[in-house]
């Protein structure tokens, strides 16, 4: 009985060792087109932002999909709604550094000059 608790243990604390030795996974850096709101207009701009190498959710950021972005709030009926607008995005997130992340978000070198920095405008209003 005492070996195989002894077992028991061995095999519970090599398993809690293992895993709180695990590499944490790599991280790329990458200019996220992406809502900004200064306090009175709403834009669509390059940020700096880290992300795990194996996210898939930038994916979606290229040349022409659509974010919804806060524009601000406006009172209906006693309430204190918020406002939002669509922006169409005309520049694609990009990588600065970090394992290669591959299609569709490519090196920010490979866009045409100038490069894009943080900052720089990526996206317009819809007009309707």
């Amino acid at each position: 009985m005492k070996r195989t608790l002894f077992v028991l243990f061995t095999l519970v604390a090599f398993a809690l060792a293992g895993s709180a030795l695990a590499a944490p996974a790599a991280k790329s850096t990458i200019l996220h087109c992406g809502c900004q709101w200064d306090g009175s207009d709403a834009s669509m701009n390059y940020e700096e932002i880290s992300i795990n190498s194996k996210s898939r959710g930038h994916d979606a950021h290229v040349v022409g999909s659509i974010d919804a972005c806060f524009t601000g709030q406006e009172l209906v009926d006693d309430v204190l709604v918020d406002t939002f607008a669509d922006f169409v995005r005309n520049g694609d997130d990009c990588q600065l550094d970090g394992p290669p992340l591959g299609d569709p978000i490519e090196s920010c070198e490979s866009f045409e000059d100038p490069d894009p920095v943080a900052g720089d405008s990526c996206g317009s209003a819809v007009i309707e």
